[in-house]
């Protein structure tokens, strides 16, 4: 292609957009605003501002890369709901036999990758993280040694073909627009075969040495239901309140007495004589002669105490079990695609919603067991519940929650409808037959129409938060485009890069990686892609190893947890402290950031 100058001045709409930009990278990377505020304030920046009309500033919600992401999540759905991945992990432990931690290891990771190169990455960690927990309890071995390199292998796995992750489907977007021929279904395998490959090897090996032995509490063969009590070590925290005639409580309704709000405490069950009260209702009075089982700190037991006359002790006794025939406890996660993230359980009304009880939360690498209702839930918390029975199995299907200790019920008779969706979106993906836009429509609806979910449930499946990011985000990558910014902009990444491809490559390659460890990867690839498309344009190569480059390199931040919510949804099962993450995953993204730029500049001849 003929070669293109960076621009050597910018326009009034260039620095505009280029402060948007700015403005944009700074609230992602600031993580207070939600992603999809974020995305509607660019998009009314640009309209505001005159940088683009008002069809051009929405125009990227009718792109057929915002279609084919939400098409792709009701794809993934019906692989998870059918039970797919669940097959292939029991398919895979027969075939082991009885595996060692090394060959798990090295398993789990390359079954996570090829499945979340058809499934998103976010579809095949939510069916594998219950099947590996199930293994974990199986083989003895901790969850802790399992579960982050899962995490990496599904995130290394998005990077093999064209639909596994929507960075993937952005980047051929951009080129698309900018008069390129599109990029063909496995144009990215070479560079994420490469990348799970080196990943697993690390992982199996010098990786397992970095990994923390096992959770804090955590049991070395996972966690059973009998066991989750000294998981959250919640004995320790148990004590039974009397109410007497002459206390403040008596009379009062759990509301009204403000347990939880004023002390921190947590009424498990209520005890009247020969009935007990599970999970009782916010509106129960307390009657003189009730015993309460609550959880709460010994400090402020005694705090409430102060108040008037109360009997209180220790109640981790045999009167204190937590289950029963009807009751019992549950661990699950708040899912990535919740709507419940960022919400406390007093704004939810979690105990009259679900009409179970909270007993505690594993948060940020550690279990909290007191002051939970204004604690803000976040993707990958693990809470357990106690409650009724049959109340902890209608939850176990609420698209909400990701249960970590009985797989979710699956439609095994409509595996074979998935398995042609599937089917059809990688062949007509791959043979040009069809646009991949149209490819993944017509696998969503073999989905759908094959009853592998329901179209209620295809609607609950997408992720519109990722669709609203992108859709919003996709007319200020155009802008940076076509006012120039990004040319200007790729003139301070050839100055850095030495004007030579090498060179540039190598110093896209390092924005990005170091962008996406503080900005989700769909706004970072979006933000990046047009500086990458024409700092290739100013060295005169095609811009194709440029952008794969962009788009893979947000399978290698793994820094941190919030790089990513797989990353997140296994913080709590596993017990991971931030520290741990950083501690494997900093030696492992130099690693794959190595790796894939000699991969690229070997397929591509930079």
């Amino acid at each position: 292609m003929a070669e293109i100058s960076p621009a050597k001045t910018m326009s009034a709409e260039g620095w505009i957009a280029t402060g948007i930009l700015a403005a944009t990278l700074a609230a992602f990377a600031w993580e207070r605003p939600r992603p999809e505020i974020v995305a509607m304030a660019a998009v009314l920046a640009l309209g505001l501002s005159g940088v683009a009309p008002p069809a051009q500033a929405f125009a990227g919600f009718g792109d057929p890369v915002v279609i084919t992401i939400a098409c792709l999540f009701v794809v993934s759905a019906g692989l998870e709901r059918t039970g797919i991945a669940v097959r292939a992990a029991r398919s895979l432990l027969g075939v082991l036999g009885s595996p060692s931690e090394v060959t798990l290891t090295a398993a789990l990771m390359v079954l996570a990758g090829l499945l979340s190169g058809i499934m998103n990455v976010i579809g095949a960690m939510a069916m594998l993280l219950p099947v590996t927990l199930a293994i974990c309890r199986e083989t003895g071995i901790s969850p802790t040694r399992l579960l982050m390199p899962l995490a990496i292998g599904s995130r290394l796995g998005g990077a093999l073909t064209l639909v596994g992750k929507p960075s993937n489907l952005v980047v051929n977007a951009f080129l698309v627009d900018s008069g390129f021929p599109s990029l063909s279904f496995f144009s990215f395998l070479p560079v994420g075969a490469a990348l799970l490959a080196v990943g697993a090897a690390f992982m199996a090996t010098a990786g397992r040495r970095l990994l923390p032995a096992q959770a804090e509490g955590a049991p070395p063969a996972g966690r059973p239901p009998r066991a989750l009590p000294e998981v959250y070590r919640i004995r320790e925290r148990l004590f039974r309140i009397r109410v007497e005639e002459t206390t403040p409580l008596a009379g009062k309704t759990l509301t009204e007495a403000s347990l939880g709000e004023s002390f921190g405490i947590t009424v498990l069950r209520i005890t009247r004589g020969r009935r007990r009260l599970d999970a009782p209702a916010s509106d129960e009075r307390l009657q003189p002669g009730d015993v309460l089982l609550v959880a709460a700190r010994p400090e402020e037991v005694e705090r409430l105490r102060a108040l008037g006359p109360l009997e209180a002790e220790p109640g981790a006794g045999p009167r204190a079990v937590l289950e029963t025939d009807e009751v019992g406890l549950a661990e699950v996660m708040v899912a990535p695609r919740s709507d419940l993230a960022g919400k406390s359980l007093r704004e939810l009304e979690f105990r009259r919603r679900y009409g179970l009880t909270v007993v505690a939360i594993w948060h940020a690498g550690r279990p909290r067991r007191t002051w939970l209702a204004d604690l803000p839930l976040e993707y990958g918390d693990a809470l357990l519940l106690q409650g009724p029975r049959e109340r902890i199995e209608v939850l176990r299907e609420d698209p909400n929650f990701i249960s970590l200790d009985v797989p979710p019920p699956l439609r095994i008779a409509r595996a074979p409808f998935a398995l042609l969706a599937a089917a059809a979106l990688v062949v007509l993906g791959a043979s040009g037959v069809a646009p991949i836009s149209l490819a993944a429509l017509l696998a969503a609806g073999l989905v759908v129409a094959g009853g592998g979910v329901t179209v209620e449930e295809a609607f609950q499946s997408i992720d519109w938060r990722t669709v609203v990011v992108t859709g919003g985000l996709l007319p200020l990558g155009l802008a940076l485009h076509t006012t120039g910014a990004a040319a200007v902009l790729a003139g301070g990444v050839l100055t850095v890069g030495g004007h030579s491809t090498a060179g540039t490559l190598a110093a896209v390659l390092a924005a990005a990686a170091i962008i996406g460890h503080f900005v989700p990867s769909v706004p970072a690839t979006i933000l990046i892609a047009p500086i990458a498309l024409s700092a290739a344009g100013a060295v005169g190569v095609s811009p194709v190893p440029f952008m794969i480059t962009v788009a893979s390199a947000t399978s290698v931040t793994l820094v941190t947890p919030i790089s990513h919510p797989a990353s997140l949804m296994v913080m709590g099962p596993g017990g991971y402290r931030f520290i741990d993450y950083a501690r494997v995953g900093a030696p492992l993204a130099l690693l794959l950031t190595l790796t894939l730029f000699a991969v690229v500049a070997l397929v591509w001849g930079v």
